[in-house]
């Protein structure tokens, strides 16, 4: 899964800092953004416009995770990407609030000053930001697993009623365009959780031709998940099959 390919390195994507300032009053008062209209906006501001392929693939029912690289590099921000995703979800199953539920892995390390280790102004801000974009804040490199073990269970608990996606870049922020990473640990065990509760793994590919392009597969149904020795490989494995 190692390589360079479908990468345009030449095509900037500027970050809609006056989108992601406006997070700000939701980040303060613990209120929530419209994902919808959010990522919307950030659709608009990608030029050329995005190309979405295999719509058609998608399940009829919108319970499903939905799993793709984590196609980011300099001048392009997963912003992006994300949100070409969430408005195909959203063209497919119509409107609903937020048309994808975000898992977001990210974690920053410690600032060290001399002898002192402090913690990453990140772990106060992510939790917030992932809040205000109805995100789940997991944090699979294990820097807290009592947070990760409490988010991982309100999500499990609310997919049983959930009527939209759940999305996840299985290789978390290590993943760059080009080139496909192994899953991080955790994510077998929270896709085989998932498809125990009835919800196919929906892969999707991300890659850079003349456009921004996302193509959808065939959805991997909950028995492969369970069968497979690994599943979070054997999503990652039919992503590669459509970068």
């Amino acid at each position: 899964m190692e390589g360079t390919r479908g990468v345009n390195s030449t095509r900037r994507y500027p970050v809609p800092w006056d989108l992601v300032a406006g997070l700000a009053p939701h980040i303060g008062k613990g209120t929530r953004q419209r994902v919808d209209e959010f990522t919307a906006a950030v659709v608009r501001r990608i030029q050329p416009p995005p190309r979405v392929e295999g719509l058609e693939n998608l399940p009829v029912s919108p319970r499903f995770v939905l799993a793709a690289n984590h196609f980011q590099r300099k001048g392009l921000w997963i912003l992006f990407p994300a949100a070409v995703l969430t408005q195909a979800v959203r063209r497919r199953y119509g409107p609903g609030e937020p048309p994808v539920r975000w898992i977001v892995t990210a974690n920053w390390p410690p600032l060290t000053i001399g002898r002192w280790r402090l913690p990453s102004p990140g772990d106060w801000l992510l939790p917030r930001v992932a809040h205000a974009l109805w995100c789940y804040d997991v944090p699979f490199s294990g820097s807290d697993p009592a947070r990760t073990a409490r988010n991982l269970r309100r999500l499990l608990r609310d997919a049983r009623t959930m009527d939209r996606p759940i999305g996840i870049f299985p290789e978390g922020v290590a993943g760059t365009a080009g080139a496909l990473n192994p899953p991080l640990p955790g994510v077998d065990r929270l896709l085989a959780h998932l498809a125990r509760q009835g919800l196919p793994a929906q892969p999707a590919g991300i890659r850079e031709t003349d456009a921004l392009v996302v193509r959808f597969g065939k959805p991997v149904p909950p028995g492969e998940l369970l069968r497979a020795p690994g599943p979070a490989l054997l999503v990652m494995e039919r992503i590669a099959e459509l970068v």
